[in-house]
């Protein structure tokens, strides 16, 4: 089963980014990092973001967007259960395009990192 992304379940809002830059607990790998925030809901809302300045094309950051979404939305039900209440904020942190491998790697790491931090 996969995740669902939903707007339920999506950070937008700079507000909300704000609130979860503020106080915050990471994971990192050489291409992403997650940040991760106890939040008041009970389900778990997540946002991605990939830097202006390492990706100046708003086609490229929305390829890559799109990926991590995709990526995400496939492995997280094995990472992730619905029933935890936490803001999460994915950041593309590379400097080129990567393939969707790539990406399917480093996000499997950062959610088994993110998965042992909150459980232990």
């Amino acid at each position: 089963m996969s995740f669902p992304l939903t707007q339920k379940y999506r950070l937008k809002k700079s507000s909300e980014f704000d609130l979860l830059f503020k106080n915050i607990s990471s994971v990192s790998t050489p291409l992403m990092s997650l940040y991760y925030k106890k939040s008041k809901n009970n389900n778990v809302k997540i946002g991605f973001s990939v830097g202006k300045k390492t990706h100046k094309l708003a086609v490229n950051r929305n390829k890559i967007k799109r990926l991590m979404r995709e990526v995400f939305r496939i492995n997280a039900s094995k990472y992730i259960s619905h029933t935890l209440s936490y803001n999460i904020a994915v950041i593309y942190t590379g400097a080129e395009i990567p393939s969707f491998q790539e990406l399917e790697s480093s996000m499997k790491s950062l959610l088994l990192s993110f998965k042992n931090k909150v459980l232990s």
